[in-house]
C-alpha cells in the first residue's frame, strides 16, 4: 500500500475512535498521539524534517507569517462577533456554560496543542509530506484539505443540537445535512489556506498559529456574546 494511503487509513480509524468511542479528555490525548505517530511513520518512509515543516531553520519564517495570519484570523472573528447581523452565530451555550477552570484548559491546552498542533502536524505535516512524495503540490493540498474537511463530519453531527445553526432550519434532518455541507466546505477551504501558509513559510508553525487563533478567538467570542446578550 502506498504510504499516503496507509496514513489515510489510520486517519479514518482515528476519526471514528475519537468521535464515537473515546470520552474527553482521552480523545484529545489520542488526537496528539496519532499525529505524532503518523509523523514518525512519514519520517521512516523517507520524509525529511523539512518535508514535515519541522526544520528548526524554518521556524523564524513560520513565526512571522503565522503571527500575521493569526492577527488577521482573530480580527475577523472579533469583527463577526461585534457585528449584530453575524453575532447570533457565536451564541453557543456549549462554550459559555463551562466554568472558568475548564475554559482556561480549553484556551491554554486543548485548542492550541491537542487540536491546532495535532491537526496541523497530521494534515499539513505528515499527510501533506506523504502526498507530495508522488503528487504535485496542488494535488497534495487538495487531497489533504478534502480529508481535513471530511474529518469534521462526525463532530458536526455530534454537536448539531445547541449549535446556533440548528435554529436556522426547522426540519432537523435537513438542518443537519446543510450543517455538514457548510462545515465540510468551510473546513476544506481553511485546510487549503493552512496548507498554503505551510508551503509559503516552509514551517508548520505558521498554520499552527493561524489555526489556534481561529479556534481560540471563536471560543472566547462565544463566551462574550452569550454574556453580553444575557445582560441585554
Amino acid at each position: 500500500m502506498p504510504p499516503e494511503l496507509t496514513g489515510v487509513a489510520v486517519l479514518a480509524v482515528h476519526n471514528v475512535a475519537v468521535h464515537r468511542l473515546l470520552p474527553a479528555p482521552a480523545d484529545a490525548v489520542v488526537n496528539l498521539a496519532t499525529a505524532v505517530g503518523i509523523a514518525g511513520f512519514a519520517r521512516r518512509v523517507g520524509c525529511s524534517a523539512g518535508d514535515l515543516g519541522i526544520r528548526p531553520d524554518d521556524a523564524a519564517s513560520g513565526l512571522r507569517l503565522g503571527l500575521a495570519a493569526a492577527a488577521v484570523a482573530g480580527g475577523g472573528v472579533a469583527l463577526g462577533a461585534a457585528v449584530p447581523g453575524t453575532r447570533r452565530f457565536f451564541h453557543d451555550r456549549r462554550v459559555s456554560d463551562v466554568g472558568r477552570g475548564e475554559a482556561a484548559y480549553h484556551v491554554a491546552v486543548r485548542i492550541p496543542f491537542t487540536t491546532a498542533l495535532a491537526e496541523e502536524l497530521l494534515y499539513r505535516g505528515a499527510l501533506l509530506a506523504l502526498f507530495r512524495r508522488r503528487r504535485s503540490d496542488a494535488s497534495a493540498v487538495l487531497w489533504t484539505s478534502l480529508l481535513f474537511g471530511a474529518s469534521h463530519v462526525l463532530p458536526t453531527l455530534d454537536h448539531y443540537q445547541g449549535n446556533p445553526a440548528s435554529t436556522l432550519v426547522e426540519d432537523a434532518g435537513r438542518g443537519r445535512r446543510l450543517a455538514v455541507l457548510a462545515t465540510t466546505l468551510s473546513t476544506t477551504a481553511a485546510g487549503g489556506v493552512f496548507a498554503l501558509l505551510r508551503l509559503r513559510s516552509r514551517s508548520l508553525l505558521a498554520p499552527v498559529l493561524a489555526h489556534a487563533a481561529v479556534n481560540v478567538s471563536a471560543f472566547l467570542a462565544g463566551r462574550w456574546v452569550v454574556r453580553v446578550q444575557g445582560r441585554g
